[in-house]
């Protein structure tokens, strides 16, 4: 786990895990298709989820700027 600043949490900091699982790693692909430059190819190693009291922003290891939410689970 890492330590690093959540634009969903208020810009504080918290710790951030690795994406887990199939299903949570194609949610990202999805809430991040729009973020991606053209060309981009989609790495989930190349990006972690906060772990704060059900915050769903994930965003990329070394630009904690470019991110996005996860939907809702069902």
């Amino acid at each position: 786990m890492t330590y690093v600043r959540c634009p969903n949490c208020g810009d504080t900091m918290h710790e951030f895990r690795d994406l887990e699982g199939d299903e949570e790693k194609a949610a990202a692909r999805l809430a991040l298709g729009e973020l991606l430059a053209p060309g981009e190819v989609f790495v989930a190693k190349a990006y972690h989820r906060c772990t704060y009291n059900g915050c769903r922003r994930i965003q990329r290891k070394d630009r904690w700027r470019v991110g996005a939410t996860l939907p809702e689970e069902d």
